[in-house]
């Protein structure tokens, strides 16, 4: 377990709205493999994944949802410890991976859980910890389950530093909209996510593809890194980010400051130079 006596670093409501989505989102289906496999390498670009013993090497998955990404783990490592806190996509993962034996389904918190210290040569937190109420504890629970050596992949929201002033207001408006929708009902939240993502995301992400194949810079293009989803991850990504009530956005100087604290080697952080921002891989001192 960890060392403290109990996790206090979380928010009830947040988790049971992330389990009622997963259970929405369960990602059975294969026609968004080929996505999914796309965004994964995305992530993947700070760290060379095949580096990994797939004979030896341990990995956990901290904050898994519907296993999307535990699941591209498994050519890689010997045993994945799949953490998810909320009831509903704990109980996606069980059924998931029920025949896969190379992964552990815990339903645990980040501050609580039985993953064993110093373990795993590979800590995964994709889209997580700026959902948590002290981001900079639970990267300090992330390094207390790493072994000497072992790195840290992550994703967090970044705070659009690299964009340009209008692109900033942009996501400053939505977000004033986000305030409101993330505080209704989960069936309301759902419903107002699906005409978000067919109204706003689908147009705009549809525009992106076409410049783009025009040879248009769209950098700066909003919600331009939807233009190769299916429409699926549009309305899962609507409902993630309209629909949840507590998101943090961090600076890489930030970032920095919460891996130092953390133990962190910062002579081998990495940032991604491509979106999604800001993804970094770190190895534990």
């Amino acid at each position: 377990m960890s060392n403290r006596d109990q996790d206090d670093n979380f928010d009830e409501d947040v988790i049971d709205g992330f389990g009622h989505e997963w259970e929405t989102f369960d990602y059975v289906e294969t026609e968004t493999a080929e996505a999914l496999d796309a965004q994964f390498a995305a992530y993947c670009a700070p760290l060379d994944i095949s580096q990994f013993n797939p004979a030896t090497a341990i990995a956990g998955d901290l904050g898994a949802g519907s296993g999307r990404w535990s699941s591209r783990l498994v050519p890689h490592f010997c045993l994945i410890y799949a953490l998810e806190p909320s009831r509903g996509a704990s109980k996606v993962l069980r059924e998931k991976f029920v025949d896969e034996p190379k992964i552990v389904v815990l339903q645990e918190t980040l501050g609580m859980n039985s993953i064993p210290v110093e373990s795993l040569d590979l800590a995964m937190s994709l889209g997580v910890l700026h959902h948590i109420p002290d981001t900079g504890l639970a990267i300090r629970d992330v390094a207390s389950k790493i072994k000497s050596g072992g790195t840290f992949l992550c994703y967090l929201y970044y705070k659009l530093e690299n964009k340009p002033a209008f692109y900033r207001g942009l996501f400053w408006a939505s977000n004033l909209l986000r305030w409101v929708i993330s505080r209704l009902p989960y069936a309301m939240r759902r419903f107002i996510a699906q005409i978000i993502a067919g109204a706003i995301y689908f147009p705009l992400a549809h525009a992106s593809r076409v410049l783009g194949n025009r040879g248009k810079d769209v950098s700066n293009f909003p919600l331009h890194h939807y233009a190769n989803m299916p429409f699926i991850m549009l309305q899962n990504d609507a409902l993630d980010r309209f629909g949840t009530k507590l998101e943090k956005r961090f600076s890489k100087n930030e970032i920095v400051e919460m891996l130092d604290e953390a133990g962190f080697d910062l002579t081998t952080l990495r940032f991604s130079e491509k979106e999604p921002f800001w993804t970094f891989s770190v190895i534990k001192i």
